[in-house]
């Protein structure tokens, strides 16, 4: 040893080795060593043979010994330091709230070197600025203003579906013509290239609305946030409320008038449960028949009213969730009812529901969709703030599943989810199906209802044990159907779940009375 200081000390490495011309005759070698040593020791060996001329057949065995000199002098090194500190602290001769604390600078200084630095996001603020505005008196304008942008998009798709729907009468009639003169001087491969020539034509029409209103509706998006961060200053400097200008292209502004009719009546029925033997859990179920995706729909017609409810909850702990039934293709291809529902209007606050569908699928891009899978998506225009789309295949069809099926063990993931992400009212498919069909009798029906609910029922309790939000309201929603199967089961609630209805007390005569 030639040196020693408190983080480290010196020792020599001795090694010997014959001269070339005799045997008997050693030349001898001393490195003084840093230890603990952090360079290579690859690196010192050649180091050393270039410095004292050591022959090179050597070096392997050079490399072995130092590299074995090395590790056992640090493994004495730190066994000897340890246990002078552990003899200081059993002697209460280490301050240990120093070292803590300057293990704790350490640590934040290293943190504040090395890792990544995030500040709060443009999408943070946004959602930040939008709640706070949406309770404030802002609301009617925003609603207003959202509506307008909404209809704007509507009166777009509707001129896309007259232009389309005029090109195909047009090319019906063209085809028409040709195949009437088929034997009479028009070729087969004049109507193929007719027919291709159409596809063309058909092609170049679609990608040129789809083009149009993308285009639509990133400006309406970009304007729209943009407006909503000026509110908030002027909302905040207590000046008057600006409104977007009414003769602008973006938006339409007609004149206010009122709702256009009641909703078409419905079948449905509402059921406050009890779930849980001890610690009872109070919620509330409501057996509707109506199509999944007038569920989702935000009815614009009706005025800025319809979307009054979605806003307030948007960025809240009180979101709605819906659930979908979606096969493989149609997810990982992102075409699906409810994605052409969607694109019916602008979304101000997340991606189009092709482009979040397709996002996720390319998560999973390593194995194919299978039944029971879920892909999620956000939505700022629809009555639903998420939709699951769960992935399901024909073996739904057949009346024989269990609670094992993919589907149900789907939904019980979809449930836990929705607990742990501040959804507190869900809309479940009841018969995993969106249609009646001629297989789904009356029976049928009721016992495929009957083992959802009773897999929803242990679902819920399983999901509620995990902590989150509670899950408050349940919207069983079966396909329009004959008010006596909506009555069948309307009467197998109250058989699976615990229904509280009214107290009625029974009138006794007075012990008096004659």
């Amino acid at each position: 040893m030639t040196g020693e200081s408190k983080d480290s000390l010196t020792k020599t490495f001795k090694y010997s080795f014959p001269t070339c011309t005799n045997e008997e005759i050693f030349f001898k070698l001393e490195v003084p060593v840093e230890i603990p040593y952090d360079g290579s020791a690859r690196e010192l060996v050649q180091r050393v043979i270039n410095m004292f001329h050591i022959p090179v057949y050597l070096e392997d065995e050079l490399n072995e010994k130092l590299a074995y000199f090395i590790s056992e002098e640090t493994k004495d090194f730190h066994n000897k330091r340890d246990e002078k500190l552990l003899n200081q602290f059993k002697n209460s001769e280490i301050n240990v709230d120093a070292v803590v604390k300057n293990w704790e600078k350490l640590f934040k200084e290293n943190v504040l070197e090395f890792a990544e630095q995030k500040g709060t996001s443009d999408e943070e603020v946004f959602a930040a600025a939008y709640h706070k505005l949406v309770h404030s008196p802002a609301l009617d304008t925003i609603l207003q203003v959202e509506n307008s942008y909404a209809k704007t998009v509507m009166n777009m798709l509707k001129n896309r579906d007259e232009d389309i729907k005029k090109l195909t009468e047009k090319q019906t009639e063209e085809m028409e013509d040709k195949m009437r003169l088929l034997n009479a001087g028009t070729t087969e491969e004049e109507i193929n290239e007719l027919a291709a020539k159409h596809f063309e034509e058909q092609s170049l029409a679609a990608g040129r609305w789809d083009s149009q209103l993308d285009a639509l509706k990133h400006t309406q998006r970009a304007t729209h946030r943009a407006w909503l961060m000026t509110t908030l200053e002027q909302y905040q400097g207590e000046t008057e409320l600006s409104t977007p200008s009414s003769n602008s292209p973006l938006a339409t502004f007609p004149v206010d008038q009122p709702p256009l009719g009641a909703p078409k009546p419905r079948l449905e029925e509402s059921f406050t449960i009890h779930l849980g033997s001890q610690l009872k859990q109070t919620h509330n179920i409501r057996l509707v028949a109506a199509d999944m995706l007038d569920l989702c729909a935000v009815n614009h017609d009706n005025g800025a009213a319809a979307r009054l409810q979605p806003a307030l909850a948007l960025y809240s702990g009180e979101l709605t969730g819906v659930v979908v039934l979606a096969e493989a293709r149609e997810a990982r291809a992102a075409r699906s009812p409810l994605v052409a529902l969607a694109a019916a209007s602008a979304d101000h606050h997340f991606l189009d529901a092709a482009r979040q569908l397709r996002r996720a699928s390319e998560q999973l891009s390593l194995r194919p969709l299978r039944p029971g899978d879920v892909l999620l998506t956000r939505h700022g225009n629809l009555d639903a703030h998420v939709v699951f789309h769960l992935v399901v295949d024909d073996s739904l069809k057949s009346g024989d599943i269990t609670s094992r099926h993919p589907a149900i063990l789907g939904l019980r993931n979809i449930l836990k989810a929705a607990c742990c992400n501040d959804v507190t009212s869900i809309s479940i498919p009841l018969l995993l199906r969106h249609e009646i069909t001629e297989e789904m009798t009356a029976a049928w029906c009721v016992r495929r209802a009957e083992l959802v609910l009773k897999c929803v029922k242990g679902f819920v309790l399983e999901a509620a044990g995990g902590g989150g939000a509670e899950l408050r309201t349940l919207h069983a929603v079966l396909p329009p159907s004959s008010p006596s199967l909506f009555a069948a089961l309307q009467a197998l609630v109250p058989s699976v779940f615990r229904v509280s209805g009214p107290l009625r007390a029974r009138t006794r005569p007075s012990p008096s009375a004659p």
